[in-house]
């Protein structure tokens, strides 16, 4: 299985998928990235990652959303 997903305008890094939400025709990537946001005082604060999403939708894209279909049902 590839590492990667070729989509018709993006190319996603497989290992970088956090989740995939299927809901009715569309499927909700969420990558995980390295970007973080918050502060710290001292030993009090805040940190949030900041992800990624993605949203294919079978009706206004169906090349990409076939992709992606055929790619899940090969996982494993």
């Amino acid at each position: 299985m590839s590492n990667f997903i070729k989509l018709s305008s993006i190319v996603i890094n497989a290992s970088k998928i956090k989740t995939i939400h299927m809901q009715n025709n569309i499927y909700y990537i969420t990558l995980s990235t390295n970007k973080f946001d918050g502060f710290m005082l001292f030993t009090n604060g805040y940190l949030n990652s900041i992800n990624d999403k993605i949203e294919i939708c079978g009706k206004k894209n169906s090349i990409d959303y076939n992709i992606l279909s055929e790619w899940i049902n090969k996982i494993k």
